[in-house]
């Protein structure tokens, strides 16, 4: 019981750690956007890491406006359909034009920041 203290009062040490480094995680975010901004890139690759902006379109179905267009043979699927599967099946079915009013679009932009590849967690080790 006498190394419990010291136990816990190392981990609380690596939450405060962990702490700090989210924040500063998180103002490199901002910076490594604005200089991305600043020289009008969505890419950058180097040897020790990419960035990358990706945007993404969320479709939050309208439900009257679905209920309107759909046949009933087609609710249930719909209801599991991924974006994928809804280009792949009811846009053939209905067109691109009619299926867009059924969705409100919410649009994101992220950022993807990763190691180059074969690289571990801790550093420049090659993975096995």
């Amino acid at each position: 019981m006498s190394e419990l203290p010291e136990l816990i009062r190392q981990y609380a040490a690596l939450l405060d750690e962990e702490s700090r480094l989210t924040q500063r995680k998180e103002r490199l975010r901002a910076e490594i956007l604005a200089e991305m901004d600043r020289h009008d890139v969505r890419d950058a690759r180097y040897a020790h890491g990419s960035a990358q902006r990706v945007t993404r379109f969320k479709l939050l179905p309208r439900r009257d406006e679905v209920l309107a267009v759909l046949g009933a043979e087609d609710l249930f699927e719909f209801a599991k359909f991924s974006a994928e599967r809804v280009k792949d099946v009811l846009v053939p079915r209905y067109g691109r034009e009619r299926l867009l009013p059924l969705f409100d679009i919410e649009k994101s932009e992220s950022l993807i920041v990763k190691r180059p590849p074969g690289q571990t967690a801790h550093g420049s080790e090659p993975v096995e």
